[in-house]
């Protein structure tokens, strides 16, 4: 199969007048089982101190604009995301719900320039089906894509917006160079400069839409086949691609300092090479059986996640059938190829977070398996009715699971316990959840998920500060004596635990102690 020529529109034309009410229904549709999230509370899980716990977004003036694009909050350099929050707070405050609003219709957006770039590529890669089927096709792979349950992370917390808005600038990007290569122009074009121009919108919201550029590279090989066998050193093709490369190490950078800068990602000393191949791997692995079989999805994948024979030889499968694919099945190989380079960022080879997986990785990554979707369907829905049926009824079922997970992120309770219902021996689960508890007043209960948290881990410091002065609250001045004792032999000088050690003693009746590196009491002046 050849490529259409730049100026065919059978590939690249804009839909139809009528080619958009399939995108009307998959909007309607797509957004349904996301309405519980309105109700949503913020989330003890980043929600609050980016938002309860954070004055300088507060506003849309000069003061609140240059913050946005001068922090590095929270480990992030996303001055679009920030803007979007400041323009929520003007509107709705603190109350969550504007927030879920923005994030909900933002979603809807991407819905439909999913619809858009799945029609355009099916119609490259399938000639020979019928715009009918062709429509469908597009329908299908946009619904599939914006209905899966392994969206809900992204649109469901607040904190993910930044994952939306990336989202919707990645695909929109795609589509206007699409149709940069449609007008064969080049530098010239106004569509190369509109998707350069929504790539620096994507990396401005999220740095991890960064792989944009190799993403770009797998479409020129297939389906627009514009390097491949005799034309790999096409430099045209290669040079157009360097303003992306630029912004793309821009971004990376500001990426690298902002994370630096929080201590979240550990060094290859604490974690090296083997670890994080497995990380990868198992990441790889659940990435494609959760788009199959959405059962088991949760808010946080622990790093101690039991990592099989299963996940290990799936990613190996996965990468020895997609480049066996190639010559029969272009499209598969294509794929797959773009699903690794856009996860790789976050695969766990440049591991960040304490999360072995996360589902908010594959807003982007996993267009390419919808797109496959929709490909099955234009195929196939001509066919027997048994199939129609199938497919239909297997999207009715992912609307009801993302109904079902969209439930999970309702509070920080709901959240947290499905955590510990999949993972039990989660400690920061249990820690959270106590958190939250505590936060409540419900010191009982709070009390009871903190020694769950000490016995699963009794080696993080800090850990122990939240106990101390949780026990503290209660008035039981034993357990919070032993408490900061214990960070203070983890943390010898930790500030927070001498503090905390000074005032319950002092409570006791007892003599402050100059002891576990913590400074000398202050004596009392004559």
């Amino acid at each position: 199969m050849t490529a259409p020529q730049a100026h065919e529109p059978s590939g690249l034309s804009e839909p139809a007048r009528d080619g958009w009410t399939p995108a009307a229904v998959v909007v309607v549709l797509a957004t349904l089982p996301f309405l519980p999230a309105l109700q949503g509370a913020f989330l003890n899980w980043d929600d609050a101190p980016l938002f309860l716990e954070n004055p300088h977004y507060r506003g849309l003036g000069w003061a609140q604009i240059k913050w946005a694009f001068t922090t590095f909050h929270m480990g992030h350099y996303m001055p679009l995301s920030w803007l979007i929050w400041e323009l929520d707070y003007m509107l709705s405050g603190t109350n969550p719900i504007g927030y879920h609003l923005t994030s909900l219709l933002l979603h809807a957006a991407a819905a439909i320039a999913c619809y858009c770039l799945s029609l355009r590529l099916l119609r490259l890669a399938l000639p020979s089906a019928t715009e009918r089927d062709l429509r469908l096709g597009a329908a299908a792979a946009a619904f599939f894509w914006a209905v899966h349950p392994l969206r809900v992370e992204s649109v469901a917390w607040a904190t993910e917006l930044r994952d939306v808005l990336s989202g919707l600038f990645y695909i929109a990007a795609v589509i206007a160079y699409l149709k940069a290569v449609a007008v064969d122009e080049g530098y010239r074009s106004g569509w190369y400069w509109g998707s350069f121009a929504l790539f620096t919108g994507a990396v401005l919201s999220k740095s991890i839409t960064v792989t944009l550029p190799a993403a770009l590279l797998v479409l020129d090989v297939y389906p627009l086949r514009r390097l491949g066998p005799g034309r790999w050193l096409d430099r045209r093709v290669w040079l157009e691609k360097l303003p992306f490369v630029a912004l793309t190490a821009v971004a990376g950078i500001l990426a690298f300092i902002a994370i630096r800068d929080i201590g979240n990602q550990p060094s290859w000393q604490v974690m090296g090479l083997l670890p994080r191949l497995i990380f990868m791997a198992y990441a790889l692995s659940s990435y494609v059986f959760n788009t199959l079989a959405p059962f088991a999805l949760s808010p946080l994948y622990p790093l101690n996640v039991v990592v099989t024979w299963f996940h290990l030889g799936g990613a190996l499968a996965g990468a020895v059938g997609a480049a066996v694919a190639w010559r029969r099945w272009p499209a598969l190989t294509a794929v797959s190829v773009f699903y690794f380079v856009t996860l790789l960022p976050v695969s766990g080879l440049f591991h960040n977070g304490p999360q072995a997986a996360a589902d908010r990785y594959t807003y982007v990554s996993c267009l390419g398996w919808a797109l496959l979707f929709g490909a099955l369907a234009a195929w196939r829905w001509a066919g027997a009715r048994v199939v129609r049926t199938v497919l239909a009824a297997w999207l009715i079922a992912l609307m009801a699971l993302t109904w079902q997970q969209t439930g999970v992120w309702h509070d920080s309770v709901t959240l947290w316990s499905r955590v510990i219902s999949l993972y039990p021996d989660s400690a920061l689960a249990h820690f959270n959840l106590g958190g939250f508890y505590e936060g409540q007043g419900r010191y009982a209960e709070a009390l009871a998920e903190y020694q769950e948290v000490l016995r699963l881990s009794r080696n993080n410091a800090y850990w122990y500060i939240t106990i101390g002065w949780a026990w503290e609250k209660t008035g039981v001045s034993p357990g919070a004596e032993r408490a900061f004792r214990e960070a203070l032999r983890l943390r010898p000088g930790l500030p927070d635990a001498c503090v905390g050690l000074a005032r319950v003693l002092e409570r006791m009746g007892k003599r402050p102690e100059h002891s576990e590196g913590c400074p000398p009491p202050e004596q009392p002046k004559k």
